[in-house]
């Protein structure tokens, strides 16, 4: 069998894994849940048995073996720090992958969707990172670790939002919002004294999610909800802050557009447009008079995992002819 190429986008949902040959034809492209150690009660030690046991499938469903693989890029959320990829790494080691290199998923959105190349990849999906590969090749990333890089972007990151909101508004006399109603009629609640203690409950049985309530930010605030647009200018703030420091610390010559790709389920799916055009406008303010273009990801992050192993392994295989073998 030819030599293979692997592409892995592990994300804090769900993650897919893509197997192309050099001449660019799609082997297989499976999905799976997450490959975030963050998101499994296991951790690292769950990590360190899911993720061979979705290769070597991957693999065998293709009657492939390790050997055949010429070069692998795993892009796994939750590698945010060189602790953290030196675990995953060790753990891909062990699996008998020798060749591979190991990301961030949040870059594999520049590979992906930057027609250059090179840019800045925002990710807002189970949770916030920014990422930047730069015309010299350094990478760097902003962001991923929650509380501590105070993201405010991410699925949770809006349901809380949302649940923190509707106490204010409902035991501190705080400005009244629509999403009291939403989040009531979507939780099933009806007694407000009452309602804290049946939400932890709904939570603790996994009935419902802190993410689940996410969309009620973009639903009140296209509505004029003042409230909900608080939220999204304070998300807004949040990552046209991280574009602009990156566009200014690292070489981005002022004279080359700036490109700026938006990845993550809440970005790509989301269809009130608000939290981009407050972005767009607040990165023009900071960036004044640079040119930005601005893209939204339309074809699976793991394009360009494969992409970059493609490189490594001396393959001559277009992006276009990536997207071409992947699911839309």
């Amino acid at each position: 069998m030819s030599k293979l190429i692997l592409g892995v986008d592990g994300g804090g949902t769900k993650s897919a894994l893509a197997l192309f040959d050099e001449s660019g034809k799609c082997i297989n492209f499976s999905t799976c849940g997450t490959l975030n150690h963050e998101c499994m009660p296991g951790s690292f030690e769950e990590l360190e048995t899911v993720l061979p046991d979705m290769v070597l499938n991957v693999l065998k469903r293709s009657g492939a073996e390790i050997d055949d693989l010429a070069y692998s890029v795993f892009g796994i959320a939750g590698a945010d720090t060189k602790g953290q990829h030196k675990v995953i790494a060790d753990i891909i080691l062990k699996a008998g992958i020798e060749k591979f290199k190991l990301y961030n998923d949040a870059f594999l959105g520049v590979a992906a969707g930057c027609p250059s190349g090179v840019g800045i990849c925002a990710i807002n999906g189970t949770g916030s990172t920014m990422a930047a590969l730069d015309y010299k090749g350094n990478p760097f990333q902003l962001g991923g670790m929650g509380l501590f890089t105070d993201d405010c972007g991410g699925s949770t990151w809006y349901g809380e939002q949302v649940i923190g909101t509707v106490y204010n508004a409902l035991f501190k006399k705080a400005r009244p919002t629509m999403l009291t109603d939403l989040f009531f009629e979507h939780a099933g609640f009806t007694v407000k004294e009452e309602y804290l203690e049946e939400l932890l409950d709904k939570l603790d049985s996994t009935e419902i999610f802190i993410s689940d309530f996410n969309r009620m930010v973009f639903e009140a605030a296209s509505k004029g909800d003042e409230t909900a647009m608080d939220i999204l200018r304070r998300s807004a703030e949040h990552y046209a802050g991280g574009i602009a420091h990156l566009a200014t610390d690292m070489d981005f010559p002022s004279d080359k557009p700036l490109q700026v790709v938006y990845a993550g389920s809440v970005f790509v799916r989301e269809k009130v447009r608000i939290l981009p055009e407050l972005i767009e406008k607040r990165v023009g303010e900071m960036l004044d008079g640079r040119s930005i273009e601005f893209f939204m990801l339309d074809t699976p992050p793991a394009a360009g995992a494969v992409l970059w192993a493609a490189r490594e392994a001396g393959f001559n295989i277009t992006l276009e002819k990536i997207k071409e073998g992947l699911p839309k």
